[in-house]
């Protein structure tokens, strides 16, 4: 698969770590988003001409990626975006719903007028992409949306990177099954944790919060198990 160039333009001046923090969550959801599909090789003169930067950034920033499950790199081939079979799909979602029974224990953050106008938002635009036709990215899209807004909400450093790393690991696997279920019934299901979790955010319950994304992680992992076993 052929890694696209961006255009050249202006960018204003930024650290390390502001560089470092820009190529890696665009190529992670990249990855996420399936345009980097499972065993697309990833070349890094090619990405370091995109971010407009040396190879070193890019390099550390596959390591971390590579380090996180999402790359792994072979001998004589180079690094290559992984395969997550389905035994560390179940895996990390029994993991991420233990985690999101945590999230009102550990530090909570106090919901601020932005983050209930953003799930707000969120709500209103999974509720009309009913109307529009199967856009798998679009609905990917909102799932990180509502992701970062969860995270947010999480005070305890370890808790949030944590959270962050597994929904990461699995995002792409749950995208590839996501074709093969009811895409009306699968935009219903996220509007309604979406809508769960703002009732919950309004009145500052981050265990309301967290009981919720439990109950729908878990509906997921319901529903594609039983693809699995129904093919």
């Amino acid at each position: 698969m052929a890694v696209r160039l961006a255009k050249n333009n202006t960018r204003p001046r930024e650290s390390q770590v502001e560089r470092f923090e820009r190529i890696y969550k665009a190529i992670r959801e990249r990855i996420c988003l399936l345009e980097y599909p499972p065993g697309t090789l990833l070349n890094e003169a090619i990405l370091a001409r995109e971010f407009e930067v040396s190879r070193s950034p890019v390099r550390n920033v596959l390591q971390r990626l590579n380090y996180e499950g999402l790359l792994e790199t072979r001998n004589g081939v180079g690094t290559i975006v992984s395969e997550v079979d389905i035994k560390t799909f179940k895996d990390i979602y029994e993991l991420r719903m233990r985690l999101a029974e945590l999230m009102g224990d550990m530090s909570p953050v106090n919901s601020t007028p932005d983050t209930i106008e953003a799930l707000r938002d969120l709500c209103s635009r999974a509720e009309s992409l009913r109307d529009n036709a199967r856009d798998l990215t679009a609905y990917a899209r909102l799932c990180n949306e509502l992701h970062a807004l969860i995270i947010a909400q999480i005070g305890n450093d370890a808790l949030r990177e944590m959270t962050d790393l597994l929904y990461y690991r699995a995002a792409r696997t749950w995208l590839i099954y996501l074709g093969n279920l009811d895409w009306r019934e699968e935009l219903q299901i996220l509007h309604r944790e979406c809508s769960e979790i703002l009732l919950a955010v309004e009145i500052d319950d981050m265990r309301g919060v967290g009981h919720a994304r439990r109950q729908f992680l878990y509906m997921t992992l319901t529903r594609i198990s039983r693809y699995l076993v129904e093919v």
